[in-house]
């Protein structure tokens, strides 16, 4: 029988090498999952300064790093912390997968949807109709519960009624 102490001592190893490949484990299964992109952290870091114009100093800030932090992450392929980790691959999904940069101006009223839809290839023109019908009706929803509403407002529900079918 064992006095469980030596047990114990096997899991309790924190050596570098064993830190290093619980990191790649951690990011292979993640991979796995389909929650992170098959990229490294250099790839990702400079794809996020493609899109945005900034520099390895304003990455710091964004980071809470050093200038030199970022630097071993983009020239010497260290890998950062997994809290690190996952605010790059947060940032990199809010910025380059969604195409939007810092400060880009969402899309507002109906006139902008209609024309982001318009560019939408290969969207025929009741396609266009039918997928504004649903933006509209998801803003007036997500609104209405925002804001109060007046008098003349309670005369239409929020939701059109749906009329039940026969059953067979």
């Amino acid at each position: 029988m064992s006095d469980g102490a030596h047990d114990d001592a096997y899991y309790a190893q924190t050596d570098s090498s064993q830190a290093e490949n619980y990191a790649r484990t951690d990011f292979s299964l993640s991979v796995a999952r389909a929650s992170v992109p098959a990229m490294t952290i250099e790839e990702k870091l400079r794809a996020i300064m493609k899109a945005t114009g900034w520099k390895q100093q304003k990455l710091a800030e964004v980071f809470s790093v050093g200038q030199s932090t970022i630097n071993r992450w983009l020239v010497q392929g260290a890998e950062p912390r997994g809290d690190h980790r996952d605010g790059i691959d947060l940032v990199y999904r809010q910025i380059v997968e969604s195409g939007r940069a810092e400060g880009e101006r969402p899309i507002r009223g109906d006139q902008e949807i209609l024309a982001a839809l318009r560019r939408i290839e290969g969207l025929t023109n009741r396609d266009i109709d039918v997928a504004f019908a649903v933006i509209s009706n998801a803003l007036k929803a997500n609104a209405g519960g925002s804001e109060q509403s007046g008098a003349d407002d309670l005369s239409q529900p929020a939701m059109p009624r749906r009329e039940s079918l026969p059953s067979r």
